[in-house]
């Protein structure tokens, strides 16, 4: 059975290595020796081969004395070259025939090929996101330069004092357009400081609510469900800011007016909290769905394309997570999920993504 494992193991393209209570080599197979080099040998530590040593040996004690596994947690190895080689590793305890816990199994895998794959796929998509917010940036630019160059050419044959005045002051709208515009881009463009401070959603959500039937009267409802309680590290004038901007852009989009928007706070698994803001409204284009938070691009008559930017900034700064779902003349939700305080902060080595895919 023995020659068998060996057998085995030496074939698997995957690094296989145990270790015992102490975190120490007690076996590896031929792929391990590929993925650490000549650093790797029996009766070493194991965290002592990768840079994060302190996260994997906290990760190994977690595992000896509780039993948890952990999937495709990721290191630094330092190897011979300049750069440093990506490894993902899966733990696992084993137990003797008592069933105490003598060891853990490590399943290694080498993501240096496919980390910088990709970092390739990523820079390309920045480049395109570039693009377009380059083209967006240009015709806002050139539509009000267009304009005020009309009225300033208009305005050297006019003799007419009052018309004079009228182009003026549409000059000058087109001016302070332009001025908020750019103070919005250098808005956005700022690093986000989040002041972080507990803060209650349910009456965070409610004081939105109220505010927007002033901000935008309308023939239109607005339910709130909470079924839960929902206490979260944040910012709460940033976080009053995205539900406000999201329920604004819900109102905007209701025909002539009239609907429902929703608004549903729920608990998730893993200590997250998710709100969904729903609309009836016009829905969005197949198309646009994927370009909807890149900055200037809207789909409205006016506006500069910057708020739902922000908005996923915004959530992207508290550690959290925002989705979309449209369907054309039916309406759009957006799903932002969120941890809840004391929940799993970002220094955590499991992905928010992970832990929400599975009630997506």
């Amino acid at each position: 059975m023995n020659i068998l494992s060996d057998h085995i193991t030496a074939k698997m393209p995957s690094g296989l290595l145990t270790v015992d209570r102490t975190g120490c080599i007690t076996g590896f197979n031929p792929a391990s020796e590929r993925i650490f080099g000549s650093t790797l040998r029996l009766n070493i530590m194991l965290p002592d081969l990768v840079r994060e040593s302190r996260t994997l040996c906290e990760l190994l004690q977690r595992s000896l004395r509780t039993g948890e596994t952990f999937t495709r947690v990721e290191f630094h190895v330092p190897v011979e070259s300049d750069q440093d080689r990506r490894i993902g590793i899966n733990l696992s305890p084993f137990t003797n025939a008592a069933g105490d816990i003598e060891g853990v199994i490590c399943l290694l895998s080498d993501l240096t090929e496919i980390v910088e794959l990709q970092k390739q796929i990523k820079l390309q998509e920045n480049f395109a996101a570039l693009g377009e917010m380059s083209a967006g940036i240009a015709h806002e630019f050139k539509n009000s330069i267009a304009t005020i160059l009309g009225y300033a050419q208009m305005s050297g044959a006019e003799r007419d004092v009052e018309t004079l005045r009228g182009y003026a002051g549409e000059i000058l709208k087109e001016s302070q357009a332009l001025s908020a515009m750019i103070t919005d881009f250098l808005n956005f463009a700022r690093p986000m400081h989040a002041s972080m401070n507990e803060l209650d959603l349910v009456d965070l959500l409610t004081t939105v609510i109220d505010d927007l039937k002033t901000l935008r009267p309308g023939d239109y409802s607005v339910r709130f469900d909470a079924t839960t309680e929902a206490i979260v590290a944040a910012d709460s004038s940033l976080m009053r800011q995205t539900f406000l901007n999201l329920l604004i852009n819900g109102a905007e989009s209701l025909v002539d007016g009239r609907g429902t928007l929703s608004v549903l706070l729920e608990d998730m698994p893993r200590d997250y909290v998710r709100i969904t803001v729903d609309d009836t409204g016009r829905g969005i284009a197949p198309h646009q769905i994927a370009k909807i938070f890149l900055p200037f691009f809207t789909t409205k008559t006016h506006g500069t394309g910057l708020g739902l930017s922000l908005v996923q900034k915004i959530i992207l700064a508290h550690n959290g997570r925002i989705e979309v779902q449209s369907t054309e003349g039916k309406g759009t939700r957006f799903a932002i999920t969120l941890p809840k305080l004391g929940g799993m902060q970002a220094s955590d080595p499991r992905n928010i993504e992970s832990e929400i895919r599975s009630d997506a």
